[in-house]
């Protein structure tokens, strides 16, 4: 990879971060949209409502709107990137709310319970200090261990934290380490010996992820556990059927899904997998098992979740007795 390749992926020029907007007559100077930003691109000013501010990097999570108590947040304009390595397609991508369900006869229907439990959830990241029962958190565990796999392989294994200090202690483990890749990344001479990472994972160069993520928990804005009282480490077997990256993602999903039907929230933390090796001398894994990913859970300690839009890429269909792709849009 040249020079000019890796600040493609580095150095992206053309990002656009999202923008909200917040309409004073409704806000009520909560401070809501501030706490459930996971970015912190939110500030309140000196009459006490919110603004955007001035270095942030928005990407249209609407996690503000969702938390407003009285409707007050509104999108302007999305995040997108328009050109290079991250280009985002088209520009922008159009978001929309669901699309209205309808029966089996095509009228106009009611969401299912399965579906609004889909539809409604959220990644929740501020949560009350009060310990999530054992018990409870079997239930979320039973849920991922009936998860479906490839094969029937059941390619997955549990490890639950509720111990602070161990928590903490990843933590600070992950702080070390985006601290260290956040300073070689923002000196212009240094960046090229990462690009090796570059190349083979280029995805960690995400603005989102970079700007938004690493640069949040370097400035101490945020912890990686997000100070769960919970951390479920989900282990995958390398040899699982598929990979275990797929089958850790279906389990996962379950999990976090029942979670939220048992009054606790959950948030996939991918930070967190980071401070593993800060704690892998009590974690007796056998050679074949790796950390793929980790959930928090915890108790929310106000209203996260509910319907938000999403991007929209038109769908494209193969329809019996046609020769040409119809493309819904």
């Amino acid at each position: 990879m040249d020079l000019d390749q890796l600040k493609d992926i580095v150095r992206p020029k053309e990002v656009h971060s999202g923008v909200m907007k917040v309409d004073a007559s409704r806000c009520t100077r909560c401070g809501l949209c501030v706490d459930n930003c996971p970015f912190k691109c939110w500030e309140m000013m000196e009459d006490g409502h919110p603004a955007l501010r001035g270095d942030y990097i928005c990407f249209s999570c609407c996690n503000c709107m969702v938390a407003c108590p009285t409707d007050a947040i509104s999108i302007v304009e999305t995040y997108r990137v328009t050109g290079g390595f991250w280009a985002t397609e088209p520009h922008p991508l159009p978001v929309k709310m669901p699309l209205p369900p309808r029966n089996k006869e095509g009228n106009l229907d009611e969401w299912n319970l399965i579906e609004r439990a889909v539809l409604e959830r959220r990644s929740v990241r501020n949560f009350r200090d009060e310990p999530v029962p054992d018990h409870l958190i079997r239930r979320v565990l039973e849920a991922g261990r009936f998860a479906p796999s490839a094969g029937n392989c059941q390619p997955w294994q549990f490890i639950v934290i509720t111990d602070r200090a161990l928590i903490r202690k990843m933590d600070e483990a992950v702080w070390a380490l985006m601290n260290g890749l956040w300073a070689t990344y923002k000196d212009d001479e240094r960046v090229m010996s990462i690009a090796p990472i570059a190349e083979t994972t280029p995805y960690a160069f995400e603005p989102r992820a970079l700007w938004g993520g690493v640069g949040t928990i370097v400035r101490r804005e945020m912890l990686a556990s997000l100070n769960a009282p919970c951390v479920i480490l989900l282990a995958g077997d390398v040899r699982a059927i598929s990979g275990p990256e797929l089958n850790i993602g279906i389990c996962g999903e379950n999990m976090n899904l029942v979670a939220n039907s048992l009054g606790i929230r959950a948030c996939w933390n991918g930070f967190l997998v980071s401070g593993v090796p800060a704690i892998a001398e009590k974690i007796p894994l056998a050679p074949n098992w790796r950390v793929i990913a980790t959930l928090v859970l915890g108790w929310p300690a106000f209203r996260q979740d509910g319907m938000v839009p999403r991007e929209y890429r038109p769908v494209m269909w193969l329809r019996e007795g046609s020769d040409s792709v119809e493309i819904e849009r």
